[in-house]
C-alpha cells in the first residue's frame, strides 16, 4: 500500500523520503501519522506531473483549442470514440484520487491510537486528512458523478463489491469533511510547513463546493435552498480574514519567484528545484502552453522562452472578443506575445521583392512589396531583437480549416509580414503550432532547455477566485449589487494602474489615445448591477475565464453551470460535431468495473452514454 513520505521537516517544506519495511504499528506513532499525512499530500502532485489534469479540464471546452501535438486531444477535446471506459488517463485519475482517499482513511483509522501526540496535534492532522479526502472526492464527483464513497480505513480484507453512491451523498460527505476541517485547521495564511492546508483553504474549497452543488438546475446534486448563502458566507470569511490580499499587479500572480510567497495564494502544492523533494515528475505544466517558436527564423529553443509541446492554445475569439483590450490589462499580461532572436545563423535577410501568395499557397507575379535598396541583403534583425510577434488583433485571414475569409485582409496581412523586420503571426491565423504562449506556467528556473520536471508551485486556490465565488453566490441570490462589488475588486486589479505605461499595442493596435498612455482604467473596468444581471451566469463564466484562463478549472465550470454542451457547440469547432449531452460526465474506468464482484448491471456500473 504505501505511503512514501517522511514527517521530517526541512525549513518550510513538507519533505518526503522513502520508508520501506514498516508494519501498520508504525501508524500508531507520531512519526507514522506524520508520514501518512505527507503521503496523502503527495497524491496531489499527480495532477501536474504530466499530461494529465489539463487534458481533463482545458480540452473540450469553449475558449481553448488543441495544439499540434498530444495523444489525448481526440478523446478529451474532440469527444471522439476514444472517450470511453478504456481511456488510460481516466483510470490514472481514478486510481490516484482513490489512492489519496485510501491513505487518508488509513491514517484517520490509526490516528486515535497514537499516544505520543497531543490532542491539539491530532485535531490539526485530522483536519488536513479530511480536507484532502474532500479535495479528492470533489474532483471525482465533478467528473464521474456517482462514485464509490469509502470513508473508513481497511487494511485486513479485500473488498470487491463497491456500490456507487448517489451524487447527493458524495456532496454531503465532502461538506461534512470540509466543515470539520474549517474548525480544526490553523487560522493562518499558511502553516509553518508550507504546503499544508489551513482553515482558509478549507473555507475556500467549501465555498466552491456549495456553489457547485447549488448551481445545478436540471442535474440532481442534492442541492439545498441555503447553498448560495453558505457559499457566500465561507467565501466572505476568507476575504475578510485579513490573511490574504490580491497582488497589486495581475502579472505578479504567476511570476515564478513571487508566487511561492504570494499574498494571494490560499493553497498550493509545493515544488522546488530539489529532485528528491519533487519526485521524478516535478511540475510539467510549463511544457504544454508554448508555441513552436523554435521553428521560426532567428529562433531556437531556450530555457527562458520554454520548451514547446504545443498542446493547448487560446482561441481567436478569446483573444479578439472576450477582453476590453483598451482597459483590461489581463490579456497582454498573461501571454508571451514576443519571442526574442537567439539563433544568428537562421536570421533572414531582406529580399528585394515580395510577391503575393494566393489562397492555395502559390506565389503569384503580383508584386506585394519592394524593399528599399539600402536594406536588400542585410539581416532583418539581430540576436536579442524581436524575431516573432503574435499580433493580438483580428486580421480575418483564415479560419480553423485554413480557408481564407477575406482576400483584402489577407493581402494586408501578407504586406505587413513582408515589410516587417520580424515574423508577424495574427491570432486568427489559426495554426495549432503558432499562438501566444501562456506565461502562467512558464518555468525559467529549469537547469537546461530540455529539462522536463519543473519547480513551479501548483497554485490551486487564490484569492481572486474567492472573490468570484462570492460574487456568483450573491448574484445567484439576486443580489447583483453585492456581486458587482466583489467582481469590481478583481476587475480593478485587472485594470491599468495610474502611472503604469501601457503596451505599445494599446495605441498601435487597439486605437488607444496616446495622451492617456499612463492613465488608470479602473473606472472603465467597473461594472454596475445592471451590466451583469441580464445574463449573469454567462458574465461570470466569461469573467472567470478572463481572470483564470489556463488554471485548470474550465471544464468543471462549464459542467457546474450546465453550459458545457451549448458553449462547446458554439465556440469549439473541433468538438462541436461530436459532443453529446452525456459528455458532462466521464466514463467509469473499465479497469475498476472489471474488478467488481458481484458484477453490477451496466447501468449501475457505468454512466449513461458509455455502455
Amino acid at each position: 500500500m504505501l505511503l512514501a513520505a517522511s514527517a521530517v521537516s526541512c525549513d518550510s517544506y513538507l519533505e518526503e523520503k522513502v520508508i520501506s519495511g514498516v508494519s501498520y504499528d508504525f501508524f500508531e506513532t507520531k512519526t507514522g501519522i506524520e508520514t501518512a499525512v505527507n503521503g496523502v499530500y503527495t497524491a496531489m502532485r499527480w495532477y501536474v506531473g504530466g499530461e494529465r489534469y489539463y487534458c481533463l479540464t482545458e480540452y473540450g471546452v469553449d475558449y481553448v483549442w488543441e495544439g499540434a501535438d498530444g495523444g489525448q486531444k481526440d478523446a478529451f477535446n474532440k469527444y471522439s470514440v476514444q472517450m470511453n471506459s478504456g481511456a488510460g488517463l481516466l483510470y490514472e485519475f481514478w486510481e490516484n484520487n482513490y489512492k489519496g482517499i485510501n491513505r487518508a482513511n488509513t491514517a484517520l483509522m490509526y490516528l486515535p491510537r497514537v499516544t505520543d501526540m497531543t490532542e491539539a496535534e491530532k485535531t490539526v492532522r485530522e483536519g488536513e486528512l479530511r480536507f484532502m479526502r474532500a479535495y479528492f472526492y470533489f474532483d471525482l464527483v465533478q467528473h464521474f458523478g456517482p462514485v464509490p464513497l469509502i470513508m473508513e480505513g481497511n487494511v485486513t480484507e479485500i473488498i470487491t463489491d463497491f456500490q456507487r453512491a448517489p451524487v447527493a451523498d458524495v456532496y454531503e460527505a465532502i461538506i461534512d469533511d470540509l466543515t470539520f476541517a474549517c474548525g480544526a485547521l490553523p487560522d493562518a495564511a499558511r502553516q509553518t510547513q508550507r504546503g499544508r492546508a489551513t482553515r482558509w483553504a478549507a473555507s475556500h474549497l467549501l465555498a466552491k463546493v456549495y456553489l457547485t452543488r447549488g448551481s445545478a438546475v436540471n442535474d440532481r446534486r442534492g442541492q439545498q435552498p441555503q447553498d448560495m448563502d453558505h457559499a457566500l458566507t465561507y467565501a466572505r470569511a476568507v476575504i475578510e480574514s485579513g490573511r490574504f490580499a490580491l497582488e497589486p499587479d495581475y502579472a505578479t500572480t504567476f511570476d515564478q519567484t513571487l508566487q511561492k510567497n504570494s499574498s494571494e495564494t490560499i493553497f498550493s502544492i509545493e515544488f522546488t528545484t530539489d529532485v528528491q523533494f519533487n519526485g521524478s515528475d516535478g511540475n510539467k505544466m510549463h511544457l504544454y502552453w508554448v508555441p513552436t517558436y523554435e521553428n521560426l527564423p532567428g529562433l531556437q529553443r531556450d530555457v527562458a522562452q520554454g520548451r514547446a509541446w504545443k498542446r493547448v492554445r487560446p482561441t481567436p475569439y478569446f483573444q479578439t472578443e472576450l477582453f476590453d483590450r483598451l482597459n483590461d490589462a489581463r490579456l497582454y499580461k498573461m501571454f508571451k506575445w514576443f519571442y526574442t532572436a537567439n539563433k544568428e545563423s537562421s536570421i533572414p535577410v531582406w529580399q528585394d521583392r515580395y510577391y503575393y501568395v494566393d489562397e492555395n499557397g502559390r506565389t503569384t507575379d503580383d508584386l506585394l512589396y519592394e524593399t528599399p535598396p539600402e536594406l536588400v541583403g542585410k539581416p532583418k534583425f539581430a540576436t536579442g531583437d524581436t524575431a516573432a510577434y503574435f499580433i493580438p488583433r483580428f486580421y480575418g485571414a483564415k479560419d480553423h480549416t485554413n480557408k481564407v475569409l477575406d482576400a483584402a485582409r489577407n493581402r494586408q496581412l501578407q504586406l505587413d509580414v513582408a515589410r516587417s523586420s520580424y515574423t508577424l503571426i495574427p491570432v486568427d491565423n489559426n495554426t495549432n503550432h503558432f499562438f501566444p504562449g501562456l506565461l502562467k506556467w512558464l518555468d525559467p528556473e529549469r537547469p537546461d532547455m530540455n529539462y522536463e520536471p519543473g519547480s513551479r508551485n501548483f497554485t490551486r486556490m487564490r484569492l481572486a477566485e474567492t472573490y468570484l465565488i462570492a460574487a456568483e453566490a450573491a448574484g445567484r441570490k439576486g443580489d447583483y449589487e453585492t456581486a458587482a462589488a466583489f467582481i469590481n475588486t478583481v476587475r480593478h486589479r485587472a485594470a491599468y494602474r495610474e502611472g503604469e505605461i501601457k503596451p505599445k499595442e494599446w495605441t498601435t493596435v487597439d486605437g488607444g489615445d496616446a495622451s492617456k498612455l499612463t492613465a488608470s482604467t479602473a473606472q472603465a473596468m467597473t461594472v454596475a448591477p445592471d451590466d451583469i444581471s441580464a445574463d449573469f451566469v454567462g458574465f461570470m463564466l466569461d469573467e472567470r475565464c478572463r481572470e483564470m484562463f489556463g488554471e485548470m478549472n474550465r471544464w468543471e465550470d462549464l459542467v457546474r453551470t450546465e453550459t458545457l454542451f451549448d458553449r462547446v457547440k458554439r465556440f469549439n469547432p473541433d468538438a462541436a460535431g461530436n459532443i453529446r449531452e452525456y459528455h458532462k460526465l466521464r466514463p467509469i474506468p473499465q479497469q475498476h468495473i472489471d474488478r467488481l464482484s458481484p458484477k453490477p448491471s451496466p447501468d449501475k456500473a457505468q454512466n449513461e452514454g458509455y455502455y
